[in-house]
């Protein structure tokens, strides 16, 4: 099929040729004669393809840009979130996006992403370098917050007249700061959820405690950070007291660390299982403890069993919920704690108890 591109619609012009007038040093003018060429018949649409059909968009084989399509069965290889061109497999190591080597940022471990790896406000010092579940790495005195809380607990001991050291094993400080079911449901003392765990009934009853506090709590700081951490702390301790009071009512009386302590034991084996480290030892250490529990007669085994169940629902918002997600790991923390105290509030109300006034503690 012959004809001048001005009254063929498939000349040059309709099929994407360029007009030779404007080709550099010619003019359409001084084009030398010579046999006609027949024009280029467009591709389109496809031998056998169904009405409609046009050429899929985006670059050809062989062009910059073009991306291979993933043999049959196999999965889709990744490719990096800002040039979907470039094929990767790399992530970065806070939220998980793939990146090419142009988007990759040097970190303590591995590499970040530009939006992770940002420098500050001033465009100049990187971000500090943090562990996978958010602490940060290098930041003040390690384990300040351990320290302190056990600081606490050797202070609250002395101020009860040192049981088990010739002191009286419950005192006016002892009665005022320790679980005490009556004072709670009377008095809405409902602070005795937190002070109780601060508190210890004898000598090897504080030894025993700091020790695991001790090594368990530096552990959990330096992979939590210091806000989740206490967190952590304050969730497991009232979540072991609410379900001793829950259930013991007017008869509760107990003090000490251990009901965040067994929230510890479960945080630690739900962290250790997210970052694949052994968790034998936890386990067995698990396993001790609660034969001891239910064992001796004067250990509040709900306290314990609390805490422990506590503590691994925190670990577990720890543990999957990105560190990016700060505010609503905060929530979630906020959140627990308030549901316990709520169901405190509903105990003392179930108990119905006569106004008894002028009671004191």
């Amino acid at each position: 099929m012959t004809g001048s591109p001005a009254s063929d619609p498939t000349g040059p012009e309709r099929s994407g040729m360029p007009d030779q007038s404007g080709m550099p040093g010619a003019s359409g003018a001084n084009l030398p004669s010579g046999p006609s060429v027949p024009p280029v018949q467009p591709t389109w649409p496809a031998p056998g393809a169904q009405p409609g059909w046009r050429p899929p968009s985006g670059p050809a084989p062989g062009q910059s840009g073009w991306v291979p399509p993933p043999a049959s069965g196999a999965p889709a290889a990744p490719h990096c979130y800002r040039h979907p061109g470039r094929e990767t497999y790399v992530s970065c190591q806070r939220c998980g996006r793939p990146i090419c080597p142009d988007c990759m940022r040097p970190a303590a471990v591995g590499f970040h992403c530009p939006e992770e790896g940002r420098g500050d406000a001033s465009g100049g010092r990187p971000r500090q370098p943090r562990t996978s579940l958010g602490a940060r790495v290098g930041i003040g005195r390690p384990g300040l917050v351990t320290q302190v809380l056990i600081g606490l607990c050797v202070i609250a001991y002395f101020l009860q007249g040192a049981p088990g050291l010739g002191g009286r094993d419950v005192n006016d400080f002892t009665a005022d700061f320790a679980l005490w079911g009556p004072a709670i449901a009377v008095n809405d003392e409902y602070y005795r959820l937190v002070t109780a765990a601060f508190l210890h009934g004898s000598l090897l009853h504080i030894l025993f405690n700091m020790y695991a506090l001790f090594l368990l709590g530096y552990q959990l700081e330096g992979v939590l950070g210091r806000a989740r951490y206490i967190g952590l702390f304050l969730a497991c301790a009232i979540g072991g007291n609410t379900l001793s009071y829950l259930v013991n009512g007017l008869e509760t009386f107990s003090v000490g660390a251990s009901t965040a302590i067994f929230g510890f034991f479960a945080a630690y084996y739900v962290i250790a299982r997210r970052l694949r480290m052994d968790t034998t030892q936890i386990l067995i250490v698990v396993a001790i403890n609660l034969a001891i529990t239910f064992t001796i007669s004067n250990i509040d085994r709900w306290g314990h069993i609390g805490g422990l169940v506590v503590g691994l629902v925190v670990g577990l918002l720890y543990a999957y919920v990105p560190p990016r997600r700060a505010a609503f790991q905060a929530a979630g923390v906020v959140g627990i704690i308030v549901l316990l105290v709520l169901a405190a509030v509903l105990n003392t109300n179930a108990l119905d108890l006569p106004p008894l006034r002028g009671f004191t503690t």
